[in-house]
């Protein structure tokens, strides 16, 4: 039998005289099957003004981009800032373990993954320089010996330094570092520090009650920072980044690792800020290790401007390109496969309001130009591509009959090597609202055509779409949803499909 999928969300926040903040999260769902990470998750962060916070449950926490970076734990925290001093601390389970079934391939298997974070320094949020360890290591006995084929025990030492400097008004400075020492397998031997050849080993070795490197372990660093000015009439931001290839956290989900940049991106604020220029120009590159064939340049450029007039008026414009060239690694590169390649975007967007006593009218518009530019002769023709997208909106609402109408046109035209597409069509949208607001009616349908070419073949299509809504707002706490949709496609596949939903909430 199959049980029909529900999912329950809630966010409660508690408040007391004496300065307690509590909010609760709350996410509880069908989907308990043990072979997945926790989809049930609840947790609590309570609050005492602005120095004491204490975490339980599910928690993510933030101690710096490059450390502990909320990745998600059950366990208990806390985090104190009473005055210079900055101390906080965290505890948990980071992943529980899973068993691997080879019948079912889906199911991946995890060990039991357990450890900790802490940080000291001093200052406040405004200025502070933060000393950040963090500790994580897998239970090679928390799965079945089985188990093992698929992976293999990793543990993770991480030491970070976060910072923020206020130096006045106008100036900012922000710098974040970490080096991280990452064992892909525990069991592997150990092996001697002191004689190592790399200073960051011989570093690790005082590390003794901390970490044991072995033969699996690598030592990566990672560094970030940025100088921010800003002014009355222009602001100025230098950032640079560098993070070596394979750098990995225990306490992060993702990064995006083997690159080295460095971007200016300067700003005017003209006419009392009614008119901003907005620009960025960046270079990054990759193969920092010299560990590739081929080393990736990329040159990264955008200007922007925004302009927004005393009568409601709003224009917005905004030019990007991507460049990416390519030139030898450890070995000499062909020119036929080399890569170098512009990706440039125009866009543009319009937004204007009228504001009558009893009614409001809104007319928003988009246009976006993108192209893809090879550069190399011999494999241009193969990759150009050309994107056109604009939108068109316009909106009523009137206040006293509390009525709603939203109509609006969509165009899009794709084209490529022997292929090109284009999809387009209106769409309206009409709300209502009774007895004295508290029951909603809304009615929505959408038409959108096809055109599809592929070398000599042709294909038409269009799809239908149409909807009814009832809201009831039967207390000022209690709110009843009933949803209709309904769908006809005609084409290569012809199909109905037809959807309902009743969602009850509750706010207190």
């Amino acid at each position: 039998m199959q049980v029909m999928p529900w999912g329950l969300t809630g966010n409660l926040t508690l408040t007391s005289r004496s300065g307690w903040t509590v909010p609760v999260q709350l996410l509880w769902s069908s989907e308990t099957q043990r072979y997945r990470q926790p989809y049930n998750q609840v947790g609590v962060s309570p609050r005492f003004r602005n120095w004491l916070t204490l975490h339980a449950g599910y928690r993510n926490v933030m101690f710096s981009p490059l450390t502990l970076a909320g990745h998600t734990f059950l366990g208990a925290g806390i985090e104190v800032n009473p005055g210079f001093l900055r101390v906080g601390a965290v505890v948990g389970k980071f992943n529980r373990a899973i068993d691997a079934n080879f019948a079912n391939p889906d199911r991946v298997a995890t060990f039991r993954r357990t450890g900790y974070s802490a940080k000291i320094g001093l200052g406040n949020t405004r200025n502070y320089l933060d000393l950040i360890l963090l500790r994580v290591s897998d239970d090679v006995n928390s799965i079945r010996t089985d188990s093992l084929r698929q992976i293999a025990p990793a543990e993770n030492v991480v030491l970070g330094l976060s910072g923020r400097f206020q130096l006045n008004k106008n100036l900012l400075v922000e710098i974040d570092a970490a080096g991280s020492a990452y064992t892909h397998d525990s069991r592997t031997d150990t092996v001697a520090t002191t004689t190592s050849r790399d200073e960051r080993f011989r570093y690790l070795g005082q590390l003794k009650n901390l970490f044991t490197a072995r033969e699996s372990t690598q030592i990566y660093t990672a560094v970030q920072a940025s100088l921010s000015y800003r002014g009355r009439w222009a602001d100025l931001k230098l950032r640079y980044k560098r993070i070596e290839p394979d750098y990995k956290s225990m306490g992060a989900y993702y990064f995006q690792t083997d690159l080295e940049s460095f971007t200016v991106a300067p700003a005017l604020k003209l006419f009392k800020k009614r008119l901003q220029l907005r620009s960025s120009i960046g270079w990054q590159h990759d193969n920092l290790m010299n560990q590739k064939r081929t080393r990736t340049d990329r040159l990264i450029g955008s200007l922007s401007v925004s302009y927004a007039s005393k009568k409601d008026l709003m224009l917005d414009l905004a030019y990007s390109n991507y460049g990416i060239t390519q030139r030898a690694g450890y070995r000499p590169i062909n020119d036929t496969a080399r890569v170098a390649q512009n990706n440039r975007t125009l866009s543009g967007s319009l937004f204007k309001l009228w504001a009558r006593e009893t009614s409001i009218h809104t007319i928003t518009g988009s246009g976006t130009y993108q192209e893809l530019e090879d550069l190399n002769p011999f494999t241009a023709d193969l990759n150009r591509n050309e994107n056109w997208n604009y939108t068109l909106n316009y909106a009523f609402q009137h206040l006293i009959a509390s009525i709603d109408v939203n109509v609006g046109y969509g165009y899009t035209h794709t084209t490529g090597l022997d292929l090109s597409s284009t999809f387009y069509g209106p769409s309206l949208e009409i709300g209502k609202r009774i007895l004295k607001n508290k029951l909603g009616l809304r009615v929505n349908a959408n038409y959108l055509k096809s055109v599809e070419t592929l070398a000599e073949f042709n294909t038409q299509g269009i799809v239908i779409s149409t909807g009814l809504g009832i809201d009831y707002q039967v207390t000022p706490v209690h709110r009843l949803s009933v949803n209709a949709t309904t769908v006809l496609n005609r084409g290569l596949q012809t199909f109905r499909e037809q959807q309902g939903t009743v969602q009850y909430s509750l706010s207190f």
